[in-house]
């Protein structure tokens, strides 16, 4: 059981160090939030529901929340050289699977937009020209807030669907929660956080500490016990 738990923290780790952790997240999922101001489970589930139903109608866009560098590991570049991150991220993940719309990612007083972008049937790579013509005229969250940060994105998204030819209806039903079994109805205030790989991460690691300190609590209690008999 310590073993597989420690297998579980390194795998993560050696696959990051062959690219960006932000491009591994997308590939399977298509909205990555804020982990230092993350959104209300609510406002998720309703920005998540914006996303569901634009891959729906042919527009499968991935989004990325950065609140402040408490999101990027430190680093700047995301938040400040959004757009040039977001290259990077949309060129991962088009590199494993083509990408048939935009990576969008959403910071308090930027944009960055990458991949590409359908127009008049045809997938246009979003170049920093494009990027700039696609958010002109988008709402800032001009917070670091969650939900703030979600919301700019639903509108963010319903106008670039909406310039690619593919309009999402007026009224969207919120993403179901996927929180099964044991942590169902009872876990859904939290499910937000327990759905966040750090967290996960986390609660691993707590684990394998704990086993480490029962077997050495075991060790010394034999050892005690040799020198009684000895």
């Amino acid at each position: 059981m310590l073993t597989l738990a420690l297998a579980v923290l390194v795998s993560p780790a050696r696959a990051h160090a062959h690219g960006d952790p932000t491009a591994h997240y997308l590939e399977t999922d298509s909205l990555l939030t804020s982990y230092s101001a993350p959104p209300d489970v609510a406002v998720e589930l309703r920005l998540r529901g914006v996303l569901d139903a634009a891959a729906a109608r042919g527009y499968p866009i991935k989004v990325v929340l950065f609140a402040n560098d408490g999101d990027t590991g430190g680093e700047a570049e995301p938040l400040t050289d959004t757009q040039t991150y977001v290259t990077t991220i949309s060129g991962e993940l088009d590199a494993t699977r083509l990408l048939e719309a935009p990576v969008l990612i959403v910071t308090p007083d930027r944009f960055g937009i990458g991949g590409s972008q359908p127009r008049d049937g045809a997938l246009v790579p979003v170049t920093p020209a494009v990027a700039a013509e696609l958010a002109r005229g988008l709402p800032r969250a001009d917070e670091e807030e969650g939900n703030a940060l979600a919301r700019t994105a639903m509108v963010a998204v319903r106008r670039l669907a909406a310039e690619a030819g593919h309009p999402l209806p007026a009224r969207i039903p919120p993403a179901e929660q996927k929180l099964d079994g044991i942590l169902g109805a009872g876990a859904a205030d939290d499910a937000g956080t327990l759905e966040r790989p750090w967290v996960i991460a986390a609660v691993v690691a707590g684990t394998a500490l704990l086993l480490v300190a029962l077997l050495a609590h075991v060790h010394r209690r034999a050892a005690r016990g040799h020198e009684q008999v000895t």
